[in-house]
């Protein structure tokens, strides 16, 4: 099961650890000699090869070791002893986290990771940018995520769904407001009564401007008075908010972004598992209104 794979990982970990670590000594050499390829060359032209190629080698390894480490951290809390974390089967349930430029971090990992630890399939995707092949996204404070996929690219035809999220930060949230992909699939799925959800600046920016805002809703507290008069509860009263009939979640902001999290988790896989995942978490459920 997964202790096994996580043994044979453990072996390959070890394999690339050895590689890197002869990379890293053979960059340093190569920047060290690099004088002395000047001194016996007489020329710039060698030392400069030389060093530029030992400093390539070295940046090439850093970034090697880092998705290694990425990976090393992925399968230990596949493992964890006693971790309220679930590794995601085949017939999980599948949720699309958005992502673009000026996102807000804290909101994307901790929706992402909640989700995960409750055994959902969660996918990070790209919304807009020029390069659809370019699936880097610089965050609002200016962290760099990389999404699984670009929105562009999928089809819920061939890949159906089950929810839709989208974090909010700015520009982030204007991004998703500005793409017709994104507002055609939110309005899809208003109509066929599937499940959306956004947190912080989104409900404002993306749902109030374009007819999917529901009558019960919340966001960023300095948004708020933007939704309020469309709205039939007051949107300070609530961390998390669940319109059931219309089938829309939304929440506050990055404080409240594990709470919105496994409110999405009850949703998804029910009140048991998001429980669990609270536990873990060590936060408490939000009072959702009714």
């Amino acid at each position: 099961g997964l202790q096994a794979q996580h043994s044979s990982f453990l072996g390959i970990d070890r394999a690339l650890m050895a590689t890197c670590r002869a990379l890293h000594a053979f960059g340093f050499v190569l920047l060290l000699c690099a004088p002395m390829a000047a001194i016996f060359s007489r020329s710039g032209d060698m030392a400069s090869s030389v060093s530029r190629l030992g400093t390539s080698i070295l940046r090439t390894n850093r970034v090697a070791s880092l998705s290694r480490l990425s990976r090393r951290l992925h399968h230990a809390r596949l493992v964890s002893a006693g971790a309220t974390i679930s590794a995601s089967t085949p017939d999980a349930k599948r949720v699309l986290v958005c992502i673009a430029d000026g996102s807000e971090e804290i909101e994307t990992s901790g929706i992402y990771d909640t989700l995960i630890r409750g055994g959902v399939d969660a996918r990070l995707v790209k919304v807009g940018g020029d390069d659809k092949a370019d699936l880097k996204c610089k965050m609002s404070r200016g962290m760099t995520f990389v999404a699984d996929s670009h929105l562009d690219d999928l089809s819920e035809e061939t890949e159906p769904f089950d929810m839709v999220v989208l974090p909010g930060g700015l520009p982030g949230a204007q991004a998703f407001a500005s793409s017709p992909r994104l507002l055609s699939m939110l309005k899809d799925r208003k109509d066929k009564g599937q499940w959306y959800a956004a947190i912080c600046a989104s409900p404002a920016v993306v749902l109030e401007p374009n007819g999917l805002l529901p009558s019960k809703a919340t966001c960023f507290p300095g948004l708020q008075d933007k939704i309020a008069s469309q709205l039939s509860n007051d949107p300070s009263a609530s961390r998390v908010v669940i319109d059931s009939d219309s089938k829309v979640v939304t929440s506050q902001g990055p404080g409240t972004t594990m709470e919105f999290g496994v409110e999405l988790l009850s949703i998804l896989v029910g009140d048991e598992k998001a429980d669990e995942v609270a536990k873990g978490l060590l936060i408490k459920r939000a009072a959702v209104p009714a």
